[in-house]
């Protein structure tokens, strides 16, 4: 009994690794392109933003995830703007993006810089918290002018 045991948490930390690993190369991959993206063309500049991917047909794009941006919004204003993108009208633009399940979020920090990214439901105080979190941390260029 004791061997399934350790043999399941091994599997979940396996697992959990390489989720960690797909989340990392994922947001490396928009970091590179992000700057000149056609989505983000819109964006307001130094404002935080969140780039919700969604479907037509995603019961629980409509049901939790858009309730929670709407209430994001009113509590934030104008400290965040929301970018979202019908995945299945824009294709391109969710492969480039390297979506695979909607409802996706992408949280984006002021310089437009991905600081994270939750496939499925994010609730309000999650996102709100991951966009708090975006802005406080320092950005690569921070880094690289910060007196040693």
């Amino acid at each position: 009994m004791a061997e399934r045991i350790v043999i399941a948490v091994v599997i979940a930390l396996v697992v959990a690794a390489a989720y960690g690993l797909l989340k990392r190369r994922q947001l490396t991959r928009v970091a590179k392109q992000a700057a000149a993206d056609p989505l983000l063309r819109e964006a307001r500049p130094g404002v935080p933003a969140i780039v919700y991917f969604t479907t037509p047909n995603c019961a629980p794009c409509r049901l939790q995830q858009k309730p929670a941006l709407v209430q994001l919004q009113e509590e934030l204003g104008e400290g965040v703007q929301i970018i979202e993108v019908d995945a299945a009208e824009l294709p391109d633009d969710a492969r480039r993006w390297g979506v695979f399940t909607a409802p996706t979020t992408f949280i984006l920090n002021a310089e437009g810089v991905p600081y994270t990214v939750n496939h499925g439901v994010a609730d309000a105080r999650k996102l709100a918290r991951q966009v708090r979190e975006a802005q406080s941390r320092l950005t690569h260029s921070e880094l690289n002018t910060r007196p040693a």
